[in-house]
């Protein structure tokens, strides 16, 4: 039992102990009476309640302990899953076995995939696109214009991260190939892993495919719609390849644009939202510049942070992302098939759980760059280092944004283009010119000269370098 003779905070450890033991063995008075005690010793402390819920079977009684554990600690992650599971927002059998997690399939053969929606014309049956000039759905045939009934959804789309991924889903990604048989023609097709939104190659309908794989997967919040079109995103490349100082003078004009091999597709990414608190030490100068006298100092930083851009897809990286955006992330939409139509999609090979990690690394990476600044300013310090850090209130969003991608050659050799389908921002591989690069660093070269050169001379003439 307790000892008697220790501090409050000790006192108070030794009974939540004891009252844990008395649970674990099934004595359920005894860790009530125990637990209670705790709960009036330190009430704000979520323990104590969450251990009370496991010793009652009574579901009200559970949901005002959980209730209770969350007015102690509203961050408390046990406690919001558990008031979850309550309340039905998260369900038992979804949730991912402790200890256990999804390992790649070998030898993966392709599933069976339906048609989930056709989208096809409701006026003719005719084949349909998605316009990206009028943002409304178009026949390609009798040309019957149809909007699209979605509404802003850039924060309503936002997902409690919590609830989600404790389950199957958030740890589970796109592997199979797709073997569709066509609902309109019957044809046969076998798609690439990951494709979602596909016309078929037969008689060239629009559709959005469903197969148990799919069915496993997190479906997307919100999309951000294509703005730019072929024509359009040929433009933005021409002007790309025209620009920059290593690049070969000759690039733009040698290059037929029209030839550029750009395939448009709405591409996977997750975004992140939430608070970073993390500790950091540090010592500050509490001296003078003269006589400093170094004093050790600890505190705590809060980072907000939204709309944290993950890509969702293997294909595309972090580094490529960012130097295409900023997409359009508070313009995006509720998702609907219909903008879908003409333009294939890809789900995500990226799970949930490994994106959040990747989010996390981001984020603390980023504030580490700044912290010096951002902590103490205006204060002389030294020896800043970070401590324990902690995450609250994060949602997440599975957002489907439009991507050009592709390739061009020139002299024989390949290069990868980029283009950011909402604003036409491009980025790539360019080849360099090695009379351009050679030309630029000597001119940097004797610009540099000719400044020191104009400084000693001036100097000589002011007398400063006389003794």
């Amino acid at each position: 039992m307790t000892s008697y003779g220790l501090s409050p905070e000790g006192a108070f450890e030794d009974t939540l102990r004891d009252g844990i033991t008395a649970a674990k063995n099934d004595s359920h008075k005894l860790a009530q009476r125990l637990l209670e005690r705790c709960i009036r010793m330190n009430p704000h402390d979520a323990r104590p309640w969450l251990w009370l819920t496991e010793i009652t079977d009574d579901a009200q009684e559970k949901r005002e302990y959980l209730e209770s554990a969350l007015a102690a600690d509203p961050n408390n992650i046990l406690a919001r899953r558990g008031l979850a599971l309550l309340t039905g927002k998260i369900r038992q059998e979804d949730l991912m076995p402790m200890g256990e997690g999804v390992q790649p399939s070998e030898n993966l053969e392709p599933v069976a995939a339906q048609t989930e929606k056709n989208l096809a014309c409701s006026q003719c049956g005719g084949e349909t696109k998605f316009n990206p000039q009028s943002q409304k759905l178009i026949c390609l045939y009798c040309g019957l214009e149809s909007e699209i009934n979605a509404q802003l959804a850039a924060d309503r789309g936002e997902q409690v991260l919590e609830f989600m991924l404790p389950t199957q889903r958030a740890h589970h990604w796109a592997e199979a190939q797709h073997h569709l048989n066509c609902q309109k023609c019957g044809a046969d097709s076998l798609w690439p892993t990951g494709q979602r939104a596909l016309r078929c190659p037969f008689c060239g309908s629009n559709q959005l495919i469903e197969s148990q794989e799919t069915k496993n997967l997190v479906d997307p919040q919100v999309i951000g719609p294509i703005e730019i079109d072929e024509k359009k995103a040929l433009q933005f490349a021409k002007i790309w390849l025209g620009k920059g100082w290593f690049t070969p003078d000759d690039l733009s004009t040698s290059v037929s644009v029209q030839k550029t091999s750009l395939r448009p597709a709405y591409y996977p990414f997750w975004t992140f939202d939430g608070t970073l608190e993390l500790h950091w030490r540090c010592e500050v100068n509490a001296g003078s510049d003269d006589n400093p006298r170094w004093e050790s100092q600890t505190g705590v930083e809060y980072q907000m942070f939204d709309d944290m851009l993950v890509p969702g897809s293997k294909s595309i990286t972090y580094q490529q992302t960012d130097k295409i955006g900023p997409f359009k992330l508070k313009e995006v939409v509720e998702f609907k098939p219909e903008f879908l139509a003409g333009w294939p999609a890809l789900t995500y090979d990226i799970s949930l759980s490994d994106a959040t990690l990747a989010a996390r690394e981001n984020i603390i990476r980023k504030f580490r760059r700044t912290m010096h600044h951002k902590i103490l300013p205006h204060r002389q310090k030294r020896n800043l280092s970070t401590g324990t850090h902690r995450w609250s209130g994060m949602t997440y969003k599975y957002v489907l944004l439009p991507l050009w991608v592709g390739t061009y050659q020139y002299k024989g050799q390949n290069y990868s283009i980029l283009i950011n389908g909402q604003t036409g921002k491009v980025s790539g591989k360019k080849p360099r010119d090695t009379v351009n690069t050679v030309a630029i660093i000597l001119s940097v070269i004797l610009t540099v000269i000719a400044i020191l050169v104009g400084f000693f001379i001036l100097a000589t003439e002011m007398g400063w370098l006389s003794n």
